[in-house]
């Protein structure tokens, strides 16, 4: 079976990432650019952060952050939408691209970024905000951790919200892969410099394996559920359209 029959890739194309539900699509594309420069901004606060006004009690590392490995893929997100759209403006947009493989790397890269954009916000401020000392934070230290926890959330599922890209339970996959590969870095990581990225992947403590086997069957169950609620988005939205479009004829 080829990977784009494995992802339900047939019936994907680019028009789905340009055109929204809702409203037009010079408003998407102001939408898009608005939520860029605010998640631009996050970027550039998180990184003077890091050098210059480092005032929280985390460990001061910067790639090795889940949040922020997800947040530069968040943005690389936004910036392709934008540029497709450009391209739609000029009609230079292909329906899809001649090599199909990308076409399915693009659709699963969309459908992967959104469940892991809300899997960083609800872990941050469930497991890790409770923990965090804000007592020397300033303006910018709380401005990275709500445009980087909890902004970017509001913008992806936004942008998720109003197109109507294909998904498929296989999607799923990708996402469990994603997490597990980061808990075995979290090990590496920790073998190397004797720091864990994030207490809870402790594994000192005794009941350490209860912990692993949460988190990875709550990863597990959280892709599958927003798989399927993407598809129960898609339904509702198609609906819709048949809906209106009768209503024009």
């Amino acid at each position: 079976m080829s990977l784009s029959k494995f992802f339900n890739t047939q019936n994907f194309n680019l028009q789905q990432v340009v055109t929204p539900n809702i409203g037009t699509k010079n408003k998407l594309l102001i939408f898009r650019l608005c939520s860029l420069v605010v998640l631009l901004y996050g970027l550039w606060v998180s990184i003077y952060n890091y050098y210059y006004n480092f005032n929280t009690n985390e460990l001061r590392i910067y790639l090795p952050y889940f949040t922020n490995q997800t947040y530069i893929c968040i943005i690389i997100y936004f910036i392709l939408n934008i540029y497709f759209q450009i391209k739609d403006k000029s009609n230079a947009l292909p329906k899809r691209f001649k090599n199909e493989n990308l076409n399915v790397f693009i659709q699963v890269f969309y459908n992967t970024i959104t469940p892991l954009a809300f899997l960083v916000t609800l872990i941050f401020w469930t497991l890790i905000y409770p923990i965090i000392d804000f007592s020397r934070c300033n303006y910018l230290n709380y401005a990275q951790h709500i445009i980087l926890h909890l902004c970017q959330s509001i913008f992806l599922g936004t942008d998720w919200f109003l197109t109507l890209v294909p998904t498929s339970r296989t999607h799923t996959i990708p996402m469990v892969i994603t997490g597990i590969t980061f808990i075995i870095f979290a090990q590496i990581y920790h073998a190397l410099y004797g720091d864990w990225i994030y207490k809870f992947l402790d594994n000192s403590k005794p009941d350490w394996y209860i912990t692993y086997i949460v988190v990875v069957l709550f990863w597990i169950s959280f892709g599958f559920v927003f798989t399927i609620i993407h598809e129960k988005k898609n339904e509702y939205h198609k609906k819709i359209n048949k809906k209106t479009n009768k209503k024009d004829h």
